[in-house]
């Protein structure tokens, strides 16, 4: 894996934790509760870990346009 993609991996995980405890602050204002900063941190780093493994994901779900013209001729 390049030390480039990496350093992409972890900011990815990095921001999604600080959205996942200001989302989850909002949240617990808006419905008057206590704030559990610990399970948003948490949720929102494996929903990081699992946005980083999207676009390897999206690479088999699609076919090259130009490899098939090029078939064709």
């Amino acid at each position: 894996m390049k030390e480039g993609l990496t350093v992409k991996r972890v900011v990815v995980v990095v921001w999604a934790v600080i959205l996942g405890v200001v989302a989850g602050f909002i949240g617990a204002k808006l419905d008057q509760s206590g704030v559990n900063i610990a399970l948003s941190a948490i949720v929102f780093a494996i929903f990081g870990l699992l946005l980083n493994f999207v676009p390897e994901i999206m690479k088999g779900t699609y076919s090259n346009d130009s490899d098939s013209k090029s078939e064709t001729k």
